[in-house]
C-alpha cells in the first residue's frame, strides 16, 4: 500500500525488498532479510519510514471503515427509535382518549349517584356505568 514516493525512494536506495513486502512482512522476518542483505543505515531508516507509513495507512483505512459502520449503525438505531417514538405517541393518544372516556363515565355515574342520594333513592337503584341498567348493589 506504499505510495509512489516510497517506491521511487526504495529504487533509489536499492532496497532488497519491495515496499509492499516491507509493510506486510512480520517485523522479525523483515529484520532477518535486512540483516542478511547487510542493509545500510539509510536503507534501514527508509524501511522503517515505509513500514510506519504503510501501517498507518492501513490503520487509517480500518478506522474510517469502523467509523462508517458506526454511523450506519447509529442511523439504523435512529430509525428504530423514531418508529418506537411514533408507536409510543399513538399509544399515549389511545390512553388519553380512554382516560377521557373513563373520566366522563365517572362524572356521569357520580352525578347519577349524587342525584339519587339527594332524592333519597336507595343506592342499588342507580344504573351501572356501561349498560344503563340498574346495578347489582
Amino acid at each position: 500500500i506504499p505510495g509512489p514516493r516510497d517506491r521511487r525512494r526504495a529504487l533509489a536506495l536499492a532496497l532488497p525488498l519491495a515496499p509492499e513486502a516491507i509493510v506486510s512482512l512480520p517485523v522479525e522476518d523483515l529484520k532477518a532479510i535486512l540483516a542478511r542483505a547487510r542493509a545500510s543505515g539509510a536503507q534501514l531508516a527508509l524501511c522503517r519510514d515505509i513500514r510506519r507509513r504503510g501501517r498507518n495507512k492501513v490503520a487509517a483505512q480500518r478506522c474510517r471503515r469502523r467509523r462508517l459502520e458506526a454511523i450506519a449503525g447509529l442511523r439504523a438505531e435512529l430509525g428504530r427509535l423514531g418508529r418506537e417514538r411514533e408507536r409510543l405517541l399513538r399509544a399515549r393518544g389511545h390512553a388519553q382518549r380512554a382516560l377521557g372516556t373513563l373520566r366522563g363515565q365517572l362524572e356521569r355515574v357520580t352525578r347519577e349517584v349524587m342525584g339519587a342520594l339527594s332524592n333519597g333513592a336507595p343506592p342499588n337503584s342507580v344504573t351501572s356505568p356501561g349498560t344503563g341498567t340498574p346495578g347489582d348493589g
